[in-house]
């Protein structure tokens, strides 16, 4: 007897075997429902996203690299289901992420309030509608005085961070872990959080709880 095709998989298209729904559960609380760096009155312990079209504009002396890097990225986010999206700008009136490449004066004079006055490599500032949590500004600094290797994971990072999804301390693998600038490209987990963060269900202004519950539904 053949099976019947109604029955459900093994597994979903998001399981990954080396994570459990306790390790997701734990990870998604820790950098989506605990923002940092966020300019609004909305709860930080909700759900912060964005659910327009992001339209970016380089700014400053970037390389090539640099180009590439955050190219190859935009592309890898507009693969997710859900994400709304992210594009240049046709001109500065569209924009709503600006992306600021600075020497270290100038990146100290515009973020030192964004990083409470840490010596960091790179800040991100993002603005959200108090009354639903739908981010709709961002930007985004760089200093330009810091290695390749090392921008190549910062760009990343501040990206990421924009999208509503803040640092990690627990996982060493994730382009956002808050101890490294060592890794350079998406983890699986990175993406499987930005996955479940951007599916349709997984609203904006939404508790932990609610999280959960859907999370739960689609990760088995």
């Amino acid at each position: 007897e053949k099976p019947s095709t109604d029955e459900k998989p093994e597994h979903s298209d998001l399981y990954i075997e080396k994570y459990t729904i306790d390790d997701v559960l734990l990870y998604f609380e820790e950098v989506v429902l605990r923002m940092e760096y966020s300019d609004g009155t909305g709860d930080a312990t909700c759900v912060q996203k964005w659910l327009s079209p992001i339209y970016y504009q380089l700014c400053g002396s970037y390389t090539d690299t640099d180009a590439s890097k955050l190219n190859e990225l935009f592309t890898q986010l507009n693969n997710i289901d859900g994400f709304p999206g992210i594009y240049p700008a046709a001109d500065e009136n569209y924009e709503n992420l600006t992306i600021n490449f600075l020497n270290s004066n100038d990146f100290t004079m515009q973020f030192s309030d964004a990083v409470n006055g840490e010596d960091a490599y790179g800040a991100a500032e993002f603005w959200y509608y108090t009354e639903t949590n739908e981010l709709h500004t961002a930007r985004i600094g760089y200093r330009t005085d810091i290695d390749q290797d090392t921008r190549n994971s910062i760009l990343l990072e501040e990206i990421i961070n924009v999208l509503g999804v803040s640092d990690s301390e627990l996982r060493t693998d994730s382009i956002v872990y808050q101890y490294s600038n060592e890794n350079t490209a998406l983890s699986d987990v990175d993406i499987l959080i930005l996955k479940l963060l951007y599916y349709p269900k997984i609203e904006c202004g939404m508790s932990y709880d609610r999280c959960a519950e859907i999370i739960k539904e689609l990760y088995y």
